[in-house]
């Protein structure tokens, strides 16, 4: 690929000027588009670690999860046009929602 390399605004990273909108690169884009989604799962995860230490039936917890990682993916795949690019972005995405259930969370 040739062309003019760009900041992106956000994280810095030197993109090409073909994959910059509105100053962001694809990658900063495509976590604009599912934070709420991100945010969502991690609740979701957090939940069913709950129903599942305390013996409960978690299966139309983890149903919900599936449901909402396709929602991931439909908004990612509407991004992202290219289907490898498409299929790399969601792996991204899945692999920062999955480490932030890790988290330690501030209690104030």
């Amino acid at each position: 690929m040739t062309g003019i390399l760009l900041s992106c605004r956000r994280c810095g990273k030197q993109v090409y000027s073909s994959v910059v909108r509105d100053g962001l690169c694809l990658d900063c884009r495509v976590d604009d588009l599912v934070a709420d989604l991100r945010d969502e799962h991690l609740r979701l995860w957090r939940k069913r670690e709950r129903y599942r230490a305390n013996g409960a039936n978690t299966e139309s917890i983890g149903r919900q999860i599936a449901r909402l990682e396709d929602r991931m993916a439909g908004r990612i795949v509407g991004l992202v046009p290219d289907e490898k690019a498409a299929l790399e972005q969601l792996k991204r995405t899945l692999e920062k929602a999955r480490s932030s259930r890790y988290d330690i969370r501030s209690i104030r």
